[in-house]
């Protein structure tokens, strides 16, 4: 890109004007026939219109007129926020304004146009903000507030004329003088040679010169050079000092010494010490010519914090209302579905089952929506304590813990879903193979044969226990994620022979033993894998009952937690930390589905269509950590990605039921962005009662779409409908700079009240029940309780029984007539992230 003392301010479709971040070195002297307005959102810059300086600090905004010429220079590290506005614009939209200027600068206003000032801070934080988030009607909010900044301008910073403006008469030929000099800037460019060019007199040239860019010929081609060699010295350090001098068109290392401590204050050694640790990672491309890069979440956390301290975060947003409109037969045959959400549910690992706590938590969920299979991992760590070998270096076993919690599973209506895995300490071959807070040991067993001997062990006294046939209708799934070093660190050979002995193991006891394998996460590209299994599988005819797999919406979730990625992480557990500081996730709102399509397809390619499909993993996000985990929005994530896949695989085992998982170390506070459906203390959160609505629809879906459900059962009809956004850009890649512990809901995109009409057509004559369950921000959310109670950090049993009472779902009771020939219309309003179901159950008055 070449430098160009007149810049065109080239404009994105969206927006007829360019709103920008930057960290800024040293922008040479130029113009543009744009207003410009430089934000200072922290550091301290040096700004020079024409010959006058000014100096500029955090917090600060300063306007330049249109063609004014006018350089930047960095003071220190700093970043700022620029807004060019082309002349074309502002003549649209203010009459007259080419005969208009402006002066606003902080450091000169007036007392009285304090107000004024702070106005436009506040238009511009909020810009900033949009152009990053760019949500429902973004372009139309960004025009908003630029005329806005421009209506408080010409009440209070207007002036008249435009004194110091670049001539616009020989704009032509200082373009064709400026855009030589920057193409040959690196050669023995003279004002002579420059006038002989022009065919013009040297005195008229120089004087030409100083009165249209405010320097002499000589400064402003040293400042070009200046540029061009302060970008190479932060960009290659190898590069010598002198070297770099001769490169950029300085006639020796003394001459760049001098003019760079003129302009900077001090030495080009001192300048690369000092700037150059940040950049080192930058690639080359990645420099622009005027700006330098730098890490946005810096700069947003700046104007997060300012709109933080802004009263205009007490008025809430005014939300886009959408509105849609269906009508349904409600005669017609119908499709039958069996809700195959329903197959399945999950806690962390075996031991937790007999906490007290995630017991009374499965006994809420089969109450309220009650789950087939309940998956598990760590059968076999030593929490359980199932294994381990006396002195003499003999096997011995103890399934005390085990029947306790079968016991208690069977006696609420779940089977175990078991994954078997991980090692006893032990059997295990290398000890210092763990993962977890409170360790499960990854590394394959030290005898295959003792492993193979407790899998038995297992499975016959449970048969002796529970009798076969019961056990026979359980599923146990072979090992976690083996893609990943962190949770098998063997190669992938020596887990399908293990798989294969384990699998015949399972089978000598009985053939109606249900054994599945690999729980890989299909968001990993292991399609290697895949093949080399399935092949393996076939050759040695252990093809598995089922297939386990695994969903968190990252698209390089191998990343995270591949061996080089945690070999470069220091001075803390390097699982630990990957599970609690969010790093990002998938833009694709519809990621579950497209993944799930892409699965069947590849299981068909080896012929297993036929063959059961599991997720015994799913969520929102891999996270124990990410805020939005507590809020409404996970009800509408459940709800639209189990009604986007509704039947397409056998289960879809929801990670995880309860907060309380020992994979981390817990976490004091109540709300603190944990995975679980519900909190601590037993409080439930929005995302359990998605699964209370779900658990309500019958068992014929009579029509579907983006937004909605129409199912029959029991008589009545159900109709459930959700409002459901998506992550905004920002937030995917990571930047969490914009949500807090009580402000989880700025990281959306597309929000909008979404207005539904449903007219169910050929319902039957007579009198329905309509009873409509609501969730939203306002009921039916413990954590939106929790904040509005005033978010406090302990509770007591009698804060803890209030939540419990605020997080229910509203509940409204009516009854309305299906008259013969006419529609019976319901109607849905939906908050951003809202759910809400009506039943209509037909009265015998």
């Amino acid at each position: 890109m070449k430098t160009s003392i007149y810049e065109l301010v080239e404009t994105g479709d969206e927006l007829p004007f360019d709103v920008s971040l930057h960290r800024v070195n040293y922008v040479p002297s130029h113009w543009h026939n744009s207003v410009e307005i430089i934000f200072v959102l922290s550091g301290n810059l040096e700004v020079t219109v024409g010959s006058q300086q000014h100096k500029l600090a955090e917090g600060d905004v300063f306007l330049i007129n249109p063609c004014h010429v006018h350089e930047v220079m960095g003071l220190d590290q700093n970043i700022i926020a620029t807004f060019l506005i082309p002349l074309s614009y502002l003549k649209e939209n203010i009459k007259g304004i080419e005969r208009i200027s402006f002066q606003c600068e902080s450091g000169t206003v007036r007392p009285e146009q304090r107000s004024a000032l702070d106005q436009i801070l506040q238009l511009l934080a909020e810009m900033v903000q949009l152009s990053n988030k760019k949500g429902e009607a973004y372009e139309l909010d960004m025009g908003i507030r630029m005329l806005a900044v421009f209506s408080i301008l010409m009440k209070q910073f207007r002036t008249s004329g435009s004194s110091g403006a670049m001539n616009e008469k020989y704009m032509e030929r200082m373009l064709r003088i400026i855009t030589y000099i920057d193409e040959h800037y690196r050669d023995a460019i003279s004002l002579q040679s420059l006038a002989e060019r022009e065919f013009l007199s040297v005195p008229y040239l120089s004087k030409f010169f100083s009165e249209n860019i405010g320097l002499n010929f000589q400064s402003y081609l040293t400042s070009i050079r200046l540029k061009h060699a302060v970008e190479d010295l932060l960009l290659r350090e190898e590069l010598p000092i002198a070297d770099l001098a001769l490169n950029h068109g300085f006639p020796n290392a003394k001459s760049f010494y001098t003019a760079f401590k003129n302009r900077y204050h001090m030495t080009p050694h001192e300048y690369r010490k000092q700037y150059r640790p940040e950049m080192a990672p930058r690639k080359k491309e990645d420099i622009s010519s005027h700006y330098l890069n730098f890490n946005h979440s810096s700069a947003l956390g700046i104007i997060h914090q300012f709109l933080e301290r802004s009263k205009s975060r007490e008025v809430r947003k005014v939300e886009t209302l959408e509105t849609r409109a269906y009508e349904i037969d409600a005669a017609r045959v119908g499709t039958t579905v069996k809700h195959t959400w329903k197959s399945l549910i999950t806690i962390g690992k075996a031991k937790e089952g007999l906490h007290a706590d995630v017991q009374q938590h499965l006994k809420y969920v089969q109450r309220r929506s009650p789950f087939q299979y309940l998956r598990f991992h760590g059968i076999f760590d030593d929490g359980m304590m199932v294994y381990h070998e006396d002195e003499a270096g003999q096997s011995r076993y103890n399934f005390r813990y085990v029947d306790q919690l079968f016991d208690f599973l069977l006696s609420i209506g779940l089977k175990p879903f078991i994954e078997l895995g991980f090692m006893p300490s032990a059997l295990a071959s290398d000890p210092d193979q763990t993962v977890f807070y409170r360790a499960s040991y990854t590394s394959p067993p030290k005898s295959v044969d003792r492993w193979c001997e407790l899998v038995e062990r297992l499975i016959r006294h449970c048969m002796n226990r529970y009798g076969a046939a019961e056990v026979e209708s359980w599923k146990f799934e072979f090992w976690n994620e083996p893609e990943f070093h962190i949770f098998w660190p063997a190669s992938q050979d020596e887990y399908r022979a293990l798989y294969l002995r384990t699998y015949q193991t399972v089978k000598r006891i009985s053939q109606s033993l249900q054994i599945g394998a690999p729980g890989r996460i299909i968001t990993v590209d292991s399609v290697s894998i895949v093949k080399d299994f399935f092949e393996f599988c076939r050759h040695h005819a252990c093809q598995p009952d089922f297939i386990p797999l695994h969903f968190y919406p990252h698209e390089r979730i191998e990343d995270m937690v591949n061996a080089e990625f945690i070999g470069q992480m220091l001075d803390t557990d390097p699982y630990y930390q990957l599970l609690e500081e969010f790093g990002g996730i998938s833009p694709n709102p519809d990621f579950l589905k497209e993944r799930l399509n892409a699965e069947l397809e590849l299981l068909a390619a080896y012929g297993l269509s036929g063959c059961e499909i599991y997720l015994t993993e799913w969520n929102s996000t891999a996270y124990h950590r990410e805020l939005t985990n507590d809020t409404v929005y996970k009800a509408a994530y459940i709800v639209k990605n189990l009604l986007d896949n509704l039947d397409v695989i056998h289960g879809f085992g929801y990670w995880v039921l309860s907060d309380n998982i020992e994979e981390t170390f817990p976490s004091r506070e109540l709300f603190h962005g944990g995975l679980g459906l519900i909190a601590q203390y037993g409080i439930p959160k929005a995302a359990m009662h998605a699964y209370e609505l779900l658990s309500k629809l019958g068992h014929t879906v009579l029509a579907q779409g983006e937004g909605y459900i129409v199912s029959a059962g029991d008589g009545g009809y159900q109709i459930l409908t959700y409002n459901y956004c998506h992550f905004d850009d920002l937030y995917a890649m990571g930047d969490i700079s914009f949500i807090d512990h009580t402000h989880r809901y700025n990281g959306f995109k597309h929000e909008r009240t979404l207005k539904i009409d449903i007219a169910l057509m050929n319902v039957p004559d007579g009198r329905f029940k309509m009873v409509k369950h609501t969730i939203d921000r306002n009921q039916g959310s413990s954590y939106d309780a929790w904040v509005a109670m005033g978010a406090p950090e302990s509770l007591t049993k009698e804060d803890v029984q209030y939540l419990k009472a605020s997080s229910c779902p509203r509940r409204h009771v009516s009854y309305v007539d299906a008259e013969p020939g006419a529609a019976l219309t319901v109607c849905f309003n939906l908050e951003p992230h809202g759910v809400a179901l009506i039943e209509l159950t037909p009265t015998y008055d």
